[in-house]
């Protein structure tokens, strides 16, 4: 077995404020405690004990068939009922339920047995909306709904592979953003995740991959299905998260996820926390750990910010073929510049990617793969470098071609993360397809995986939770058939408080204990 990390508490302030714009980390800082310290620096060694306790519940179901309509407007609710009066296309005589933001419709139904449904809304929306469905306390996905100012007509939008106890249940749908009417909502009788969805490929994109890197993929993919890697998000430059997580676990999770941002910034305070965060990573992969990076991209301009009107990124790849522009050195970007074959903000593009690449050729010089997860959430409206699907795809190829065929990265595999499908950049150019679920739940999201494994626009990749709020239940994974390859919680205050001590805020330490010691979950010390 691996010698395990003996990781040292470091007092770090770990924050990155982006300009004004979203903030993509949280402020956190490592335990300075003598408790603390002397807790994780004197295990050198995981716990065994404990696995045989914590194994996933067993369910036997049985598919019995069901459908039931409940009306809108004759649920529980805050929003206004109206009538069919009001010139929409496909309600019922009855009429349907108007909400804004923050309202919502609270439903009854007793099902006949306990197994999988599916829950689907009659809805519009003149704004687009989310509206979210809790089964009882607990959130289990999300509905989101287009908007659409012309035809005024209602649509189904479902989620499936939902699982409900036999008897009462209460579905209560929240409009959390934009405003929508419903009309009326359908339950059916559904199944779990089909396991079809397991059946990937372990091929790596990236040209030449390193054998390494190769290894690391074929590793993932293999347990795909059967497993699910226990994973961390970090604040940059620190391991405060995983230290507090082995304390009480007496493990660690076997993926160590941190940020990139500051790649591409040159203030002290920015080189000075890199350099420990690389001093981390590369002690954590000597210790056996697999690595992994999101980059949330400073915009290239004076901005320097990340939100959506930071930087003008159809402008500046207007016309541009984005496969051919990173082959490009600078001298023959200029060129094209003066002679208008190129935006004069193109440049900025790839300056960028090639400080990013200097930060990851340490990685690719030491033979050491990386989980790369760059510009997530393009579909999210929070960025720069989304709002426009065709823009985005373009810019995921210039990030692509530029590390790996410009500079010669061949230690990259590439994560995807994107709920909308329009942003997929193609099967060429992504290894594993990521999901960001922040609700304060420990549902599987079944609904989701599902829908992302079965979705017709994409090869089969794995999937994976790379940001969550809550740790989701191991016990509802396996039930679900939904084994996302790794769930990694985000960093700060999502799994720690200010003093470096795990914060129950959104996950339990009970939770915790389950999930590390259940023998469902990979951690660090039985990789490899």
């Amino acid at each position: 077995m691996k010698r395990i990390l003996k990781l040292i508490s470091v007092a770090l302030a770990a924050v990155i404020l982006l300009g004004g714009c979203q903030r993509i980390e949280n402020e956190s800082t490592a335990s300075s405690s003598s408790e603390s310290s002397s807790a994780t620096s004197e295990t050198s060694a995981p716990v065994e004990e404990g696995r045989d306790s914590f194994r996933p519940e067993e369910y036997t179901i049985t598919r019995r068939v069901f459908t039931a309509r409940l009306e809108a407007e004759k649920a529980a609710t805050n929003g206004t009922a109206r009538s069919m009066s009001g010139g929409f296309l496909g309600v019922d005589e009855d009429g349907y339920v108007a909400l804004d933001r923050g309202q919502f419709i609270t439903q009854v139904s007793t099902v006949t047995a306990s197994q999988f449904y599916r829950i689907v809304i009659k809805a519009r929306s003149k704004t687009g909306a989310s509206i979210t469905l809790q089964i009882g306390d607990t959130e289990e996905g999300s509905f989101y709904v287009p908007k659409d100012t012309e035809t005024n007509e209602f649509a189904l939008y479902a989620i499936d592979n939902l699982f409900m106890s036999v008897g009462m249940n209460a579905l209560k749908f929240n409009v959390a953003s934009g405003s929508a009417d419903i009309d009326c909502v359908i339950i059916e009788d559904s199944d779990k995740v089909k396991s079809t969805a397991y059946a990937v490929g372990g091929v790596c994109v990236t040209p030449k991959s390193s054998a390494k890197t190769l290894e690391l993929l074929q590793t993932l993919t293999l347990k795909y299905g059967d497993k699910v890697f226990a994973a961390q998000n970090v604040s940059c430059g620190s391991n405060a998260e995983m230290e507090a997580i082995f304390v009480e676990t007496k493990r660690f999770p076997a993926i160590r996820t941190s940020e990139l941002a500051l790649a591409t910034k040159d203030d002290a305070y920015a080189v000075s926390v890199l350099g420990d965060e690389l001093s981390h990573a590369k002690t954590w992969s000597a210790d056996g750990g697999i690595l992994s990076y999101t980059w949330h991209w400073y915009s290239p301009n004076e901005e320097s910010g990340t939100g959506p009107h930071c930087f003008d990124l159809v402008s500046a790849l207007d016309g541009v073929e984005a496969s051919e522009l990173a082959l490009l050195n600078k001298d023959t970007m200029q060129l094209q510049i003066d002679n208008e074959f190129l935006p004069q903000d193109a440049p900025l593009l790839t300056d960028d990617i090639d400080r990013l690449a200097e930060t990851l050729k340490q990685f690719t010089d030491a033979d050491i793969p990386i989980i790369f997860e760059p510009i997530p959430d393009g579909d999210s409206g929070m960025f720069w470098w989304g709002g426009d699907a065709e823009s985005y795809k373009s810019l995921w190829i210039l990030i692509f071609d530029r590390l790996t065929r410009y500079h010669g990265l061949n230690n990259l595999i590439w994560v995807w993360n994107n709920s909308d499908f329009d942003y997929y950049p193609g099967d060429a150019y992504v290894d594993i397809i990521g999901q960001s679920i922040y609700a304060l739940s420990t549902s599987s999201f079944a609904g989701r995986f599902g829908a992302v494994a079965e979705d017709v626009r994409t090869g089969r990749k794995p999937i994976a939770l790379t940001a969550c709020a809550t740790l989701p239940s191991i016990d509802n994974m396996f039930r679900d058939n939904a084994m996302w390859l790794w769930a990694a919680p985000d960093s700060g205050g999502y799994m720690i408080d200010n003093t470096g001590r795990l914060s129950e805020a959104y996950t339990k330490k009970s939770a915790l204990r389950v999930f590390y010691n259940n023998d469902k979950v990979i951690t660090l010390d039985e990789l490899y």
